[in-house]
């Protein structure tokens, strides 16, 4: 078992909120992406099977309601779950219907089993009228709400431009949530999260091609988040000795992912080289002697695409199959986009390493928090060696026969099967 958070999502939204069913689903894409990764999340809106027309949607596992605990199957992929982060999208229907409000309030007031912690998204101005015990959280405001655009084009564009602040908000601070430990115990925290540290950034790039993107980045976690980044020397103390300050960023545990600006020379400079070497190292978890298996990590990385049109550059094996984004210095927002998307593969990774720790296992089996690739299974001595059989437990529902079938024939003595397969 473990202690790191292991959370199961829910979204909850009034059935005649006409935004909330599109921003539910956005939340289920973004934080559900591929086959089979990242936390359960499930919807409650709809009046539950067999209750009265306009009632109540289906109770939480663990909920007292009616005087008894409801119980409700638990998939195989979530049975560790030991949190409840319910994502509340609150507008003037959840505010007016006293059914609504009377729920919001025994919820916040419940004390499950499961730690629970809420999430409230301001749809519109009356949302900071939802129950006391509610109205002292920080709520997520989501730019272009309410929206005020006739049907059409307009709108559509508005409710992206809306859907994607939300997703921003959301995902620093689920973030928050699985990545940092709290400096100070807080009192009356819903989320339970204390004093946080901020999460840092490592930022990767050749100065030597210029350092527009690198800057456009730095520059937008800074006065658009509540993060922080490494960025150069700058960020190194007079008499620092550069190799030592640059392997610590990068092995901090405030040090959540990599952003890695592909440019012509990149590959050719030594230090960024250097940093990706060292941040693309698989590290195996210091666990109790009791545990038998062995848990590797990996932190994730999004590699931005910004060689000039017909430039050429080496190739990079330390990217493997990292996520690539295209740079354009005409597109608005794509800092936002790769800020985003860096941080939820890294929620995504805080998350598969816990609920690896949670499956019961067979002595010996190694148990990965990204989806394997060639050049990072090198780094582990029981792959790499072929010595003896190996299982190897991976996120997700499986990969692609032809991922297999690479797989197979590079590492002939290793079996790979996801965690679906092991929970079940």
């Amino acid at each position: 078992m473990t202690d790191s958070p292991i959370p199961e999502i829910y979204v909850l939204w009034h059935p005649c909120c006409t935004i909330g069913e599109t921003l539910a689903r956005s939340i289920y894409a973004w934080l559900r992406p591929g086959n089979g990764l990242g936390p359960q999340v499930y919807y409650r809106s709809l009046t539950e099977p067999g209750g009265t027309a306009g009632g109540l949607p289906l109770a939480l596992p663990g909920e007292q309601r009616a005087g008894r605990a409801t119980r409700e199957p638990v998939p195989p992929s979530s049975r560790q779950v030991n949190l409840q982060i319910v994502i509340l999208l609150i507008d003037d229907h959840m505010i007016a219907d006293m059914t609504w409000r009377h729920w919001l309030t025994a919820l916040a007031r419940d004390k499950p089993a499961v730690r629970r912690a809420f999430v409230p998204v301001a749809l519109d101005s009356t949302a900071y009228n939802v129950p006391a015990p509610l109205r002292e959280l920080n709520f997520l405001r989501p730019a272009g709400l309410p929206l005020t655009e006739p049907e059409g084009a307009r709108r559509d564009a508005a409710l992206e431009a809306s859907v994607r602040s939300m997703l921003k908000q959301l995902t620093e601070t689920l973030c928050r949530t699985m990545l940092t430990t709290p400096t100070a115990p807080a009192t009356g925290d819903s989320a339970g999260q204390g004093s946080l540290p901020k999460i840092s950034i490592f930022l990767s790039h050749a100065k030597a091609d210029g350092t527009t993107p690198a800057k456009r980045i730095r520059d937008h976690i800074y006065s658009q988040t509540q993060l922080t980044a490494f960025y150069d020397e700058n960020d190194i103390p007079f008499g620092s000795v550069f190799a030592q300050v640059l392997q610590s960023n990068v092995a901090s545990k405030q040090t959540a992912a990599m952003i890695a600006v592909r440019t012509e020379r990149y590959a050719s400079r030594p230090w960024c080289r250097r940093e990706l070497s060292l941040f693309r190292r698989p590290w195996q978890e210091p666990l109790p002697a009791a545990m038998t298996t062995e848990h590797w990590r990996l932190h994730p990385m999004v590699i931005v695409d910004a060689l000039e049109p017909g430039r050429q550059t080496l190739g990079v094996p330390e990217f493997g199959n990292a996520t690539a984004v295209r740079w354009s210095d005409s597109l608005p927002d794509q800092e936002e986009t790769i800020v985003t998307l860096v941080l939820r593969d890294a929620l995504l990774a805080a998350f598969h390493a816990a609920l690896g720790r949670s499956l019961k296992l067979s002595p010996g089996t190694l148990v990965l928090n990204w989806l394997p690739d060639p050049t990072t299974l090198l780094h582990i001595p029981k792959v790499r060696d072929g010595l003896a059989e190996v299982q190897l437990l991976h996120p997700g529902r499986g990969l692609s026969g032809l991922e297999l079938a690479v797989l197979d024939e590079l590492f002939p003595r290793v079996s790979f099967h996801c965690f679906d397969q092991a929970a079940a």
